[in-house]
């Protein structure tokens, strides 16, 4: 190992880590059982793309973290075994293998040594110790963020971030008519002008916000227009909405980007001056994720972020044709910084191109290197196996082409990972 190398990965082992993403339950991040980590949604839609009938682990043909299986969770495990080892080449392959060798000791899931396995986990996940042990000791894991709210945080290092954007009129699953039906029924009121919707808005920051919150996320619509729409078109986007009338990406785009404007003027009424935006992914029916880009991204959300000065925009996308994108505006743009490699970017080509675009172009304090998305802290592990490998191969070819000192080297490792996710998001 050479010099440069070793520096590198001394620095990588040595860092500490802040998770500013996820979806661990607060008050317990491990997981309960093996199937839990073996059936987590990544992996099923990948089983189910190898062959599995989606109904074979699950009565609504749906991975567990949309809706209960209806199906034990053991029974649910034996069934996926035959198609497990359709997968092992993909990445999600071989982070399920690191999880289940480095921190289980098991190097293959066979019917031999499935009941074994399965208690264990499940004995582990009864064991706070041993879910600190993951977080902490094994990934050095400062603090994790989860948009999880639903039970207490069971530590300090536990944090809460909201996730919630009411300014999409559409979804993969829903039709605007849909959509905003269940608005209606969650304000409990007709939106019918511009004037309800900035109410509704205004209420729902005013219902789900804390002083605990860390942050707001957003899943914005890629055609969110340069523009916000009138308040006369707002109203009459509502009318055709609720009359099941189609609505093109102009009009959607146009309503998504109103209401980011009445989302930040809420938020203006808290403290909370953290926006995380992710970009990039549509969820179809039941559940097939597919990467998701429109041209007018990049400039919405520059004008977006001078209008609103004040507030910082933490952004990672899923679709690699935003790498760019999103790397110019966080270069340009005081207010906008990129974190992590969401969905259908978490693969080692997509990490490195967007890690040496970012590198590239984007000042050293505004790249947050990691976030896991995980839903249980065991996937946390690989995936910050994945992201630390990948970067000490960027960050050794630069030095040894005399690009970066090694000094230099180590500084990204600390900002990239630590130093800037705990700024930005105020941990």
């Amino acid at each position: 190992m050479s010099a440069a190398e070793r520096a590198v990965r001394d620095a990588l082992r040595q860092v500490r880590t802040i998770d500013p993403h996820c979806h661990l339950r607060l008050g317990k991040p491990g997981a309960d059982t093996l199937a839990d980590l073996v059936l987590y949604h990544h992996l099923w839609v990948e089983l189910v793309s190898a062959g599995m009938p989606e109904h074979e682990v699950s009565r609504a043909g749906l991975p567990h973290e949309v809706s209960d299986p209806g199906m034990a969770p053991d029974e649910r495990v034996r069934r996926c075994l035959p198609w497990l080892p359709l997968i092992r080449n993909t990445t999600l392959g071989v982070m399920l293998r690191w999880l289940l060798e480095d921190l289980y000791g098991v190097a293959e899931l066979t019917e031999a040594g499935l009941d074994g396995l399965q208690s264990l986990v499940a004995a582990r996940g009864r064991d706070p110790a041993w879910q600190e042990e993951v977080l902490r000791g094994r990934c050095g894991i400062e603090a994790s963020i989860s948009v999880d709210g639903r039970t207490p945080p069971s530590s300090d290092a536990m944090r809460r971030g909201v996730e919630d954007f009411p300014g999409n009129l559409v979804s993969g699953k829903q039709t605007s008519q849909e959509v905003l039906a269940g608005m209606e029924r969650q304000w409990g009121r007709d939106l019918r002008t511009a004037d309800d919707y900035r109410a509704f808005v205004a209420d729902r920051v005013a219902r789900r916000y804390t002083p605990a919150c860390r942050f707001w996320g957003c899943w914005v619509l890629p055609c969110i227009a340069p523009c916000p729409a009138t308040d006369a078109e707002v109203a009459r986007v509502l009318a055709r909405a609720r009359d099941g009338e189609a609505l093109d990406d102009a009009a959607l785009g146009r309503f998504c980007h109103y209401g980011m404007i009445c989302l930040l003027e809420a938020l203006g009424r808290t403290p909370l001056r953290t926006v995380q935006l992710i970009v990039g992914a549509e969820v179809l029916p039941p559940h097939r994720s597919v990467t998701h880009w429109h041209g007018s991204f990049a400039g919405a959300l520059g004008r977006v972020a001078g209008r609103f000065p004040e507030f910082h925009f933490n952004c990672s996308t899923a679709a690699d044709a935003f790498t760019q994108d999103l790397g110019i505006l966080a270069k340009h743009v005081p207010n906008v910084s990129v974190a992590g490699y969401w969905w259908h970017t978490l693969y080692p080509f997509y990490i490195r191109k967007s890690l040496e675009t970012r590198l590239d172009m984007v000042p050293l304090n505004k790249i947050v290197g990691f976030f896991s998305d995980a839903y249980h802290g065991e996937w946390c592990y690989p995936k910050l196996r994945l992201v630390k490998e990948i970067l000490g191969d960027v960050l050794v070819e630069r030095v040894q082409r005399g690009w970066y000192t090694p000094r230099l080297a180590g500084d990204i490792v600390e900002m990239l990972l630590y130093q800037n996710p705990k700024r930005i998001y105020g941990v």
